[in-house]
Order: structure tokens, then C-alpha cells, then sequence
């Protein structure tokens, strides 16, 4: 038996659960299952949000059979404490502090509890056409939804996303993914791909307008910002619509590009994902980091 915990937004859970269907391939014999415990009392997103957008099963462990393998924390707040105080099992697998790829993350034989992130493509690259069908967003409903998609696929796009919100104050992420970055990028992007129409997703439209208007020129810009709430995912669906992209240090926008089939596309991230100079950065080996 092995579980895989899940916690985080959907960008997090995305890749969470990817590693739960590369374990699913590599251990067809053996019982592969979610810990969704943490959630409870969980505020930070929007809970498990996988199932209400893709259509994919999936067996959930309960606390006894978590209690074999780890701690049963039964809420957020349980596990915050507990996994800092409490030593790990000989049946747990944690990620590391740095956020490195684990190797024996999917060669590791008998009962194993995993708990991490994991953002690597290292993990699931070789079921990539599986996770492409697992990750399969329910078509547009929607009339502006219906259009931007159509442009953006009609013409040569280039998804930009911009995160900051909780960014702003986070020490381990703000700072990162300035205004000299979109510059830089922006500017790279137009001498690789030369793009017809940006198209910019933000939590921030208003920021965007004011630094990001004159760096676009004369290039058409669309501002997404009418999926809000339940339908945030759906600017992830735009974005991996999008011919190229330029991401933010974020999960969210990694999944965006990630998800497109573009063979041709160019892909911009940045080079320095955390404020921690020992960690990992997750970005794809084929995307230009700057």
C-alpha cells in the first residue's frame, strides 16, 4: 500500500496526484491512495479541487490505514504542528527540505506514506500522454471564455501570468518575478516568437495595466480577468491554450505551460524559483529560464 498526501492549491494537487498515477503504473499490484485529511480546516484554496474540474477516480485512505504507515493527523492545523516535531517513520517518505527530486520516490518497494509537493516532471514524464488525459478541462461554457480560446488559438498568443497577492508579502516567493523580469521576457519572447497577441492572467489586473501595458506595445494584449472563484481553473485552461508562455514562480502557470501541446512552443520561467538559493528550482529542462 502506498499514500500520497495532498494539500495545497490546485497547482500543488496537480502534481501531487500526478505522482499518484505514475505510483499507480509503476505498482499495478499494490493499493495507491490520497490522504485528503489535511484540508480540514484548511481556508488557504479551495479544497480538493482535482475532482470538481477533471473527471477522474481515485481511493481515498481513511485513518486507519493512514495510521499504519504515518501520523493520522485529522486536520491542517494537526499536521502544521506534528510534522515538525515528530520524527518520520521508517514508512514515510518526506520530501527534502531543498525540494530535490527524490529518486526512489517511485523505485521504493513495500508500504510508503509521501508527503511533498513533488514538482518534477521527473516523477511523471514517462506517462506524460496519461497525464495529459487525466488533466482534460471541461470545455468552455461561457461566451467570453468561448472567444478569448478561439483568438488565442486562431493566432500566434503568448500566455503571460503575473502572480502576486499572497506573493507580495511571502518571504519565500516575493521579489522574484518583478517588473525587470516581465521586461526581460517580454522582450525575449518577441525576438523567439514573435507573438501576434499577448494574453495576461493575474490576480492583479490593475498592477498589470500600469507595468505591463507599455512593455506589450504594440501588440495586441487581452486581459483575462473575469474567472474568479470556482472558475480560477479556467484561466489555467486559457493559458495552456496559449502557442508560448511566459510563468511566474508559480505551480499554477507551470501547469499551464506544461499542458500545452504546442511542439514549437517557447516557454520563459524564471531562473530563481524560491528565495532559498538551496532549493530546487521545478521548471521543465526544454524551457528558457532568465
Amino acid at each position: 500500500m502506498k499514500i500520497v498526501k495532498v494539500i495545497g492549491g490546485l497547482g500543488n494537487q496537480m502534481f501531487q496526484f500526478s505522482l499518484y498515477k505514475a505510483l499507480h503504473k509503476q505498482f499495478p499490484q499494490e493499493r495507491i491512495l490520497l490522504d485528503l485529511h489535511c484540508f480540514n480546516g484548511y481556508h488557504k484554496h479551495r479544497g480538493f479541487e482535482i475532482p470538481k474540474i477533471f473527471d477522474v477516480t481515485y481511493e481515498e485512505a481513511n485513518w486507519k490505514e493512514i495510521a499504519k504507515l504515518a501520523y493520522p493527523y485529522p486536520n491542517f492545523l494537526s499536521w502544521r504542528i506534528g510534522s515538525r516535531i515528530l520524527p518520520c517513520r521508517k514508512t514515510m517518505l518526506m520530501e527534502g527540505v531543498d525540494y530535490a527530486f527524490e529518486p526512489t520516490a517511485l523505485s521504493r518497494e513495500g508500504d510508503t506514506y509521501y508527503d511533498g509537493y513533488w514538482q518534477h516532471e521527473d516523477y511523471f514524464i514517462a506517462i506524460r500522454e496519461d497525464i495529459l488525459k487525466t488533466f482534460t478541462f471541461p470545455a468552455f461554457e461561457d461566451q467570453r471564455n468561448q472567444e478569448t480560446a478561439s483568438l488565442i488559438t486562431e493566432k500566434n498568443s503568448c500566455a503571460i501570468h503575473i502572480r502576486r497577492g499572497d506573493y507580495v508579502k511571502d518571504r519565500l516567493f516575493r521579489g522574484i518575478c518583478d517588473k525587470d523580469y516581465y521586461k526581460t521576457a517580454i522582450q525575449r519572447m518577441k525576438e523567439l516568437a514573435n507573438p501576434e497577441v499577448f494574453c495576461i492572467f493575474s490576480d492583479d489586473t490593475a498592477w498589470c495595466r500600469e507595468h505591463l501595458t507599455a512593455l506589450s506595445g504594440q501588440t495586441e494584449t487581452i486581459y483575462v480577468d473575469w474567472n474568479t472563484g470556482e472558475k480560477s481553473f479556467q484561466d489555467m485552461h486559457l493559458i495552456s491554450l496559449c502557442n508560448h508562455q511566459i510563468i511566474a514562480n508559480s505551480s499554477f502557470s507551470w501547469w499551464g505551460a506544461w499542458l500545452n501541446t504546442n511542439e514549437n512552443k517557447v516557454v520563459i520561467s524564471p531562473r530563481k524559483w524560491w528565495n532559498n538559493s538551496k532549493a530546487h528550482t521545478p521548471t521543465s529542462s526544454n524551457w528558457i529560464r532568465i
